[in-house]
């Protein structure tokens, strides 16, 4: 976890570990599995990557409003649980299939931006006011790197109710 480090390089491999810590936590599940509701509420595993995409998907556009010296609309999300449940529709009836290419494709997208900024502009806490005093590296840590560790616990706390083998994530 970042919390409070946030030079370049760190937030690089942090993306990457809570990555393989998501990719430990659905290793060995079927499809069949993943499709099955429950998860979280009434998400299924192929719902959260489907959220976790969305979510990712906005940090790369805000990523890209911050080069182009635009505000990012991902401060404007005032309700996530709307925001969450409008994105659960979009997503519900998309395949699982591609679902999966997004959520490797937004993915090595976010790695690519991140990889083009420069370490200040991740790391200073007084370079974009709309951040409110946070670096733009709080950004990514709120909504990729945190985010799917919590959702790795998640499926993990899931796996192990249904039966399922649990993987323990990454050493």
């Amino acid at each position: 976890m970042i919390v409070g480090v946030y030079g370049k390089d760190d937030v690089l491999q942090e993306i990457k570990s809570a990555r393989a810590d998501l990719l430990s936590a659905i290793d060995g599940l079927t499809p069949d599995q993943m499709r099955i509701v429950g998860a979280v509420g009434i998400w299924s595993v192929k719902d959260i990557l489907a959220h976790l995409v969305a979510w990712e998907s906005e940090v790369v556009t805000a990523l890209n409003k911050v080069l182009n010296k635009r505000v990012p609309a991902i401060i404007h999300i005032n309700d996530i649980d709307e925001w969450n449940e409008t994105q659960y529709h979009i997503s519900v009836s998309r395949s699982l299939d591609i679902i999966l290419e997004d959520f490797h494709g937004v993915h090595k997208m976010l790695l690519h931006m991140v990889e083009d900024f420069d370490e200040q502009m991740l790391s200073d806490n007084r370079r974009f006011a709309w951040m409110e005093g946070e670096p733009l590296a709080y950004l990514i840590e709120e909504n990729v790197t945190l985010h799917e560790r919590e959702h790795a616990d998640d499926i993990r706390v899931w796996r192990e109710h249904e039966g399922f083998a649990v993987n323990e994530g990454p050493t």
